[in-house]
C-alpha cells in the first residue's frame, strides 16, 4: 500500500503508522512500568518480611541464650540480648501486619506473634522466678521445656510463611522474566517495523530536500543572473560592484567601470525577430565571456545593455575595450552572416570619476553616451577625448 501511494501520502501512511507505533510503545512501556513498579514494591515488602522472620528467631535464640547465662551465672549482662528482643519483637510484628503483601499470611503471622509473646513471657517468668525463688527454681522450670514447645511451633509457623513468600517471590520473578521476554521481542518487531518506516521517510524526505535545494540554487541563480545569457544580472552586478569599490579603497587600488551598449541592435530585432536578437545576445555574451580575465565581472544589465568591472591602468582597460569593440566585426550567427551589431562602451574609474558606486555609474554613462555621439563603435572615458575606432592590441 505504501510503495502504490504517492510520495506524500507515503510519508503521512508512515508518519501516521509511526505515530500509533509509538502509541504502543508508549502505552506498553506504562503497563511495564507499572507493573514492574508495583511488583518490585511487593518483592521489596516480602524481601523485608522474609528477613524480620528470620531475626525474629534470631532475636528469640539471642534472648534465650542471655537468658540461660544469666541462670548460670548471675550477670546481668546476659540479659542485654534479652532487652534487645523485648524492644523490637513487638515493634516488628506490628510492622508485619500492617503490611498489605502479608495479608493472605495474617492467620499464620498472629499466630506466630502469639507465640512470641509466650515464648518472652516464658522468659521473662522465669528470670523473674530466678530473682525471687533462686537459681534451683528458675533451672526447674527451664527443664520444664515449655519454652523450647514454643519455640518448635514458631519455627513451623515462620517456615510456612517463608515458603509462601518464596513461592510468591519466584512467581513475581516469573513475570517480570515474561514481560522482560515480550519487552524484548514485541519491542524489537515494533523498533524494526519503526526502523523501516523511518527509512522510507528519510529516503523521501532526502529527495525532498534534494529538489528544494536544486531548487533554491536554481531560484538564487536565476535571482542574480540573467536568464538568456546566464551573465550576473543588474542587482548581482550591483551587488558586486559595491564590494568591488569597498575593497578597492581600503587597498587603494584602481577600478575600472565600463558601460557597454550595443549599436544597431533594435534592427536585428525589427528585422529577424526576437529569437534571432536573443542568439546575438548569447552569442555577444559567449564571444565577450571568452575575453574576460581572471577576477573582472562582466554582467548583462538588461536589453542590450552590458558592464564590466575590471582593474588595471587606463591603458590596459583601453586595450581590454578595444578588443571588445573588435569580436565584434566577426558575424556572430552561422546561418545569418549579415546580423552585424556593433558597441559603444563609456568608461570611469574609480576614485578618479567617482568615490562611490552611483557617482561611478553615472559618469560611466555619461562617458558611453559620449562615445555614441562621436559616431558608435568607440570606447570613452568622462572627461577625456572620444578614441578614434580602435583597432584591437594586446
Amino acid at each position: 500500500m505504501l510503495l502504490s501511494a504517492g510520495r506524500a501520502e507515503r510519508k503521512l501512511l508512515a508518519l501516521i503508522a509511526i505515530a500509533y507505533l509509538s502509541l504502543f510503545i508508549v502505552a506498553g512501556a506504562i503497563w511495564g512500568s507499572r507493573a514492574d513498579r508495583i511488583d518490585g514494591q511487593r518483592a521489596e515488602a516480602l524481601h523485608a518480611a522474609l528477613y524480620d522472620l528470620a531475626s525474629t528467631l534470631s532475636l528469640l535464640k539471642d534472648a534465650e541464650t542471655g537468658q540461660r547465662g544469666y541462670l548460670l551465672t548471675g550477670d546481668e549482662d546476659y540479659l542485654e540480648p534479652y532487652e534487645k528482643a523485648v524492644q523490637r519483637l513487638d515493634r516488628q510484628f506490628r510492622q508485619l501486619l500492617t503490611t498489605p503483601a502479608l495479608q493472605a499470611y495474617e492467620t499464620n503471622l498472629v499466630v506466630t506473634e502469639r507465640l512470641v509473646a509466650l515464648k518472652m513471657a516464658e522468659l521473662r517468668e522465669t528470670i523473674e522466678q530466678y530473682r525471687a525463688q533462686g537459681a534451683q527454681s528458675a533451672r526447674q522450670r527451664v527443664k520444664q521445656n515449655e519454652g523450647r514447645l514454643y519455640m518448635r511451633e514458631l519455627r513451623w509457623r515462620i517456615a510456612a510463611v517463608e515458603e509462601g513468600v518464596s513461592r510468591e517471590l519466584e512467581a513475581l520473578n516469573a513475570d517480570s522474566a515474561a514481560r522482560m521476554h515480550i519487552a524484548f521481542w514485541g519491542g524489537g518487531s515494533i523498533a524494526l517495523l519503526m526502523l523501516a518506516l523511518l527509512s522510507l521517510i528519510y529516503r523521501e524526505l532526502r529527495r525532498d530536500l534534494r529538489e528544494r535545494e536544486e531548487l533554491l540554487e536554481r531560484l538564487a541563480f536565476e535571482s542574480q543572473h540573467d536568464a538568456l545569457t546566464q551573465l550576473p544580472n543588474r542587482r548581482a552586478f550591483n551587488d558586486q560592484l559595491d564590494q568591488t569599490l569597498a575593497l578597492a579603497r581600503r587597498a587603494g587600488r584602481q577600478v575600472t567601470l565600463m558601460y557597454l551598449d550595443l549599436d544597431g541592435f533594435k534592427p536585428v530585432n525589427d528585422a529577424y525577430g526576437h529569437t534571432a536578437g536573443d542568439r546575438v545576445l548569447k552569442a555577444i555574451a559567449q564571444r565577450w565571456r571568452a575575453l574576460v580575465r581572471e577576477g573582472e565581472v562582466l554582467a548583462r544589465l538588461g536589453g542590450d545593455e552590458f558592464a564590466l568591472i575590471a582593474e588595471g591602468e587606463p591603458e590596459a582597460i583601453e586595450r581590454l575595450a578595444a578588443r571588445i569593440i573588435a569580436s565584434l566585426d566577426i558575424s556572430l550567427l552561422d546561418d545569418l552572416h549579415e546580423v552585424r551589431v556593433g558597441v559603444s562602451i563609456g568608461m570611469a574609474q574609480f576614485p578618479m570619476h567617482g568615490d562611490d558606486r552611483r557617482r561611478l555609474v553615472a559618469a560611466a554613462d555619461t562617458a558611453m553616451y559620449r562615445a555614441k555621439e562621436a559616431g558608435k563603435g568607440r570606447f570613452a572615458w568622462p572627461q577625456a577625448s572620444v578614441s578614434p575606432v580602435p583597432a584591437a592590441t594586446d
